[in-house]
């Protein structure tokens, strides 16, 4: 009898330890699961986004008058609801009467899932997790020491869905309504531009144009607007505008 209640008290006491033990792994194990396919669903849609913006470039940079890429949400929302804003403000050196400005202000394209947002905004990808952002692929700006090339892709919607969400794969469609110099100054005395950006992902900005050597004005985008200048012999501000639809 006391050899089959110890039989039994083992038999509990094992079969406790297994439930506890499943128990744990589960609590702890499947947040850390959820959490990674997150990040790999994320990833994929960066990746998708990088197909976006080489297509938005062939429209940009060789000529093409339409575009259209497939993405496939994850659960998340893609949208064209939304506004940032890019000045540029050029003055001869010397003789500020002498002057340019182009005001452009695009829809970027963006996928939002929880806290953090893919967005395609003037050429440029960038990845947002709450107010941390920084730039994947970068818009193609050249400023070197005698010349300035501004290529601005401005998008806007185009269409009655300003947002579609789920779990099925969307055909954004990119054509190009305009397309044109916004405005170009040089002179032998030199040409100081700045650089206005207003957007949720200012601080990307901010980094990027660092790396490309601009002088800060104005540093501070915790207000979600930054100014940057820099002094050259001639700009050129080059804009096309695309109007993207989205479709189911």
């Amino acid at each position: 009898m006391n050899r089959a209640q110890s039989d039994t008290i083992g038999f509990v006491l094992v079969f406790s330890l297994i439930v506890l033990t499943v128990g744990t792994v589960y609590a702890m194990g499947f947040p850390a699961l959820q959490e990674l396919r997150t990040g790999e669903q994320l990833e994929n849609m960066e990746r998708a986004f990088t197909v976006l913006d080489d297509n938005v470039d062939d429209m940009a940079r060789d000529g093409a008058p339409s575009r259209a890429t497939e993405i496939k949400l994850n659960g998340g929302t893609l949208a064209v609801d939304s506004e940032t804003t890019i000045r540029i403000r050029a003055e001869e050196v010397g003789n500020a009467s002498n002057n340019v400005t182009v005001n452009a202000t695009s829809q970027p394209i963006t996928y939002r899932e929880g806290n953090t947002v893919v967005a395609s905004s003037y050429g440029a990808v960038f990845r947002q997790d709450g107010d941390a952002s920084v730039m994947r692929e970068r818009p193609g700006w050249v400023v070197d020491d005698d010349h300035a090339l501004v290529p601005l892709v401005v998008t806007s919607r185009s269409g009655d869905r300003a947002a579609l969400g789920g779990s099925s794969t969307i055909l954004v469609r990119s054509t190009v309504i305009g397309r044109g110099v916004a405005g170009e100054l040089a002179s032998d005395s030199g040409v100081q531009v700045n650089v206005t950006v207003s957007s949720p992902r200012a601080e990307a900005w901010k980094r990027y144009f660092e790396s490309e050597g601009l002088a800060p004005v104005d540093s501070d985008a915790s207000d979600g607007e930054i100014t940057y200048q820099f002094t050259v012999d001639s700009l050129v501000v080059q804009q096309t505008t695309v109007a993207v639809e989205l479709t189911s």
